[in-house]
């Protein structure tokens, strides 16, 4: 166990070790089973607390932010059951003599619900990692597209005769590239498919630049109007 962990227990314990003696020293004339309901709830909102402290609210490491998604769902609910137990304990015990079985019975409603906000923030991370990983699909044909033009410009390094009209306008492409939306439209799909196959003929061809610039001309027009088509489709 490392220093941070095992200081974290130890803060744990020590403030755990406050609360129960808060609660023996100043227990007035509260009845026994209402002391140790006091002192399991108090625990509780401590525990609560005492982990959003301790742990890192973000983790840097998770691209997906799962986390960060949750995060407000959590607190919300965090914040509104630590403030409402509160807000029980203090109107049940000083403010009025309630039962020990009215406030056991208004904590594990709360408790309820604080659960129920635990299973929401949970669905709040599996949300975002859904969205996360269709991003990441609807962005695959895009950085393959932008890898096929990276592999005909290596090629075009080793072809240095290559003219100029030509260089131009796969520095144009290139650079056009980066007006694509992400979107997971079927067809948008078929054409980034379309563009590397048409990039992958280009940088076959330019091996040969002299003897297949008739070719390599109308494949680089193919390109272009492709483009123009995919950089039309965008997800609404």
């Amino acid at each position: 166990m490392d220093t941070k962990k095992i200081l974290s227990f130890i803060a744990l314990l020590g403030g755990e070790a406050i609360i129960i003696a808060a609660f023996i020293l100043f227990r007035g004339s509260l009845a026994t089973d209402i002391l140790v309901l006091n002192v399991v709830v108090s625990s509780i909102i401590y525990g609560l607390f005492f982990l959003d402290i301790i742990v890192p609210w973000i983790d840097l490491n998770d691209k997906m932010g799962r986390k960060v998604g949750s995060l407000g769902v959590r607190w919300f609910f965090t914040w509104s059951y630590g403030i409402t137990a509160i807000a029980v304990m203090l109107v049940g015990n000083l403010a009025y003599e309630w039962s020990f079985t009215l406030q056991i019975i208004i904590h594990c409603v709360l408790l309820f619900f604080l659960i129920l906000g635990f299973v929401a923030s949970l669905h709040s991370r599996e949300k975002v990692q859904e969205v996360y990983q269709q991003e990441t699909f609807n962005r695959n044909g895009i950085n393959e597209m932008k890898m096929a033009m990276r592999g005909l410009k290596d090629k075009m390094i080793d072809s240095p005769n290559l003219p100029d009209y030509f260089i131009r306008e796969i520095n144009k492409l290139e650079d056009s590239l980066r007006f694509i939306s992400p979107t997971e439209n079927a067809d948008a799909q078929g054409l980034e498919q379309q563009f590397i196959s048409v990039i992958n003929d280009i940088e076959f061809a330019i091996s040969n630049f002299s003897m297949n610039e008739e070719s390599i001309g109308r494949n680089l027009k193919k390109a272009v109007r492709i483009y123009q088509s995919r950089k039309n489709i965008y997800s609404r």
